[in-house]
């Protein structure tokens, strides 16, 4: 089974959804950013992958924790 990590991170101003290091969207907010990668890596897991979404500090004050995984977290999420 594949793994796919969306990486939800700020590039400039704007928040980058990225998997294996390639841009695939880029938002305004990092609401609608975790939110899109949210529903790219539900599709996913639908699909027999499994999905995470890391929400990543460039600065590295935190760690990459899980924002949402596929199977363990609701869809849509709650909060």
């Amino acid at each position: 089974m594949e793994q796919n990590d969306y990486h939800v991170l700020p590039q400039g101003d704007r928040w980058t959804v990225t998997l294996h290091g390639v841009a695939l969207a880029v938002f305004a907010d990092m609401k609608a950013a975790l939110n899109r990668a949210i529903d790219i890596a539900h599709q996913a897991g639908m699909a027999g992958h499994e999905a995470k979404v890391l929400l990543i500090d460039p600065f590295r004050t935190s760690n990459d924790a899980p924002k949402w995984v596929f199977g363990r977290h609701p869809y849509p999420p709650t909060a």
